[in-house]
């Protein structure tokens, strides 16, 4: 799977056929079960792509994380917000409008 998305970007590079600049994060679990996300924020528009999962659907939590010092000075406190949770099928793209910036997410394999 991996050498055919790199095959196909390249062709379609080599195309002229370009992606909107912008961040592109791929997210790969692999043990006893294996997942292949990709997530591209672009333009405001953040998509999460899930590509492979043996469960048939990706998790994702989207989250913005917030930290402070300590009163006493050693080290921060951190808090977690969550922005939103979801679940994405495989072969399936979810658009997103809206995120802050710096979002943080994070993948999972759900049943």
């Amino acid at each position: 799977m991996h050498y055919l998305t790199v095959l196909i970007g390249s062709l379609l590079s080599m195309l002229g056929i370009h992606e909107p600049a912008g961040q592109t994060s791929i997210t790969r679990i692999s043990g006893e079960q294996s997942l292949l996300s990709r997530t591209t924020v672009a333009d405001g528009v953040s998509r999460f792509q899930c590509l492979q999962s043996d469960s048939g659907r990706c998790g994702y939590q989207l989250y913005r994380e917030q930290c402070s010092s300590r009163a006493d000075g050693n080290g921060q406190v951190c808090g977690r917000e969550v922005l939103q949770d979801f679940v994405v099928v495989v072969g399936n793209t979810r658009e997103v409008d809206g995120l802050p910036v710096g979002f943080a997410q994070q993948v999972s394999i759900r049943r």
